[in-house]
């Protein structure tokens, strides 16, 4: 099958195609005589698992790594739990200290906007 029909049916562009191509997440296409990609019709749904991957926040290479490690079959629904799990458990440590960070910022402000008033606001303001 050929780039433009792949891409209608994943509903990507042909350039996210060659990109991903490129970038060794998706298996280099056969080549026609003429020069064309010839993929497979498997493709599609390798292509669709690579975009909703990338959406959850996997990087190119958890996934081809991910991909690799799967062969030439889409990876099991166990390898994709446990790399849910730990994709979620690192999001929960990333909330986490961006929480504190967000607490540190306010407690600054707070003092640097206590601090900045004058004397007889502070005494107006008790």
């Amino acid at each position: 099958m050929r780039i433009g029909e792949i891409a209608r049916r994943s509903e990507l562009s042909t350039s996210r195609i060659r990109f991903y191509e490129a970038h060794g997440v998706l298996p280099k296409a056969k080549r026609n005589g003429n020069g064309y990609r010839d993929y497979p019709d498997s493709v599609v749904e390798t292509l669709r698992l690579i975009h909703g991957a990338q959406i959850l926040g996997f990087s190119l290479n958890e996934i081809r790594a991910s991909l690799v490690q799967a062969g030439s079959n889409p990876p099991s629904k166990h390898e994709m739990l446990e790399a849910l799990r730990s994709k979620l458990a690192n999001l929960d440590q990333h909330i986490d200290e961006v929480t504190l960070r967000r607490r540190r910022i306010v407690d600054l402000i707070e003092k640097l906007e206590n601090e900045c008033q004058p004397p007889e606001q502070l005494s107006r303001g008790r």
